[in-house]
This record gives C-alpha cells, structure tokens and sequence, in this order.
C-alpha cells in the first residue's frame, strides 16, 4: 500500500514540475490574491498616510480587493490603472527558486512616492497556492 502511494505523490509532483513556469527575467505574472507586506517589517515601513488615512500598503492587490476598494470609496483605489484584473507583477531578478519582482499596476506618481524601493518576491509555492499565476496575454491593453 505505501509503495502505491509513494508513486502517486511522486507522479503528483512531476507533473506539477512541468505545469509550473520557471522563474525569467520579465516575465509577468497577475496576483490572484493580495499581497501585504510580513508583520516582521518595521511599522514605519508597511504603513502610509494617505489623503488623511493611515493603513498598510498592498504590494499587489488581487481583483476582487480592488472592486471592494472602490464600492468603499477608499483612496486606495486611485493607486491603480487597471481594477479589471489584479495587479501584474514582472519579474526583474531571479536565482531559479525565487523571483523579485516590481509591480506594474501602480500609477507612476503613487510608484515613486510609496513603493520607490519595494521589491515583491514570489516563490513557486505561491503559485501553487494560487496567489499569482503567469499572465500569458499583452499586458499593455490593462495599463493604459
């Protein structure tokens, strides 16, 4: 019995190694999920004042935290280009296991005042658990 289930865990596995991307340079991915930053980042850091209110800023923002953002009228909805989808993060460095990458759904005047030097890492556990996956379409129609 634990042979059989030996096999299936590693046929399992083998063919997630062929269904999931590996990690290039400019390669963009669509956050399915949002992503915050960790609590072990400094308060100072994670948190912005912005148009009178204090909150913690989304590295990328899934579609459906956008439209919530917008039927609450929250100031953070004006960071965006796109609330149709969720925010397509590319990947600029990679060592093969994990991917830094900037976001590209932000508005370049909200980019240079709050997110300047953030950088989103993303592993191929996040892409198992379905908090980003590849975008495979032209991304320009979504940011302009």
């Amino acid at each position: 019995m634990e042979k059989r289930a030996a096999h299936t865990i590693e046929t399992l596995l083998e063919e997630l190694k062929k269904i999931i991307p590996k990690f290039k340079v400019s390669q963009i991915f669509e956050t399915l999920k949002s992503i915050y930053p960790k609590d072990n980042v400094p308060k100072e850091k994670r948190n912005i004042e912005y148009e009178g209110l204090s909150f913690t800023k989304p590295f990328a923002t899934c579609r459906k935290d956008k439209r919530n953002y917008i039927k609450e009228d929250s100031p953070i909805a004006k960071f965006f280009r796109n609330t149709t989808k969720g925010d397509f993060l590319q990947v600029v460095e990679t060592d093969g296991f994990t991917a830094k990458c900037i976001n590209l759904s932000l508005i370049e005047e909200i980019k240079n005042k709050f997110y300047s030097d953030d950088i989103i890492a993303i592993n191929y556990t996040m892409i198992a658990d379905g908090t980003v996956k590849q975008f495979k379409r032209k991304v320009d129609k979504y940011l302009n």
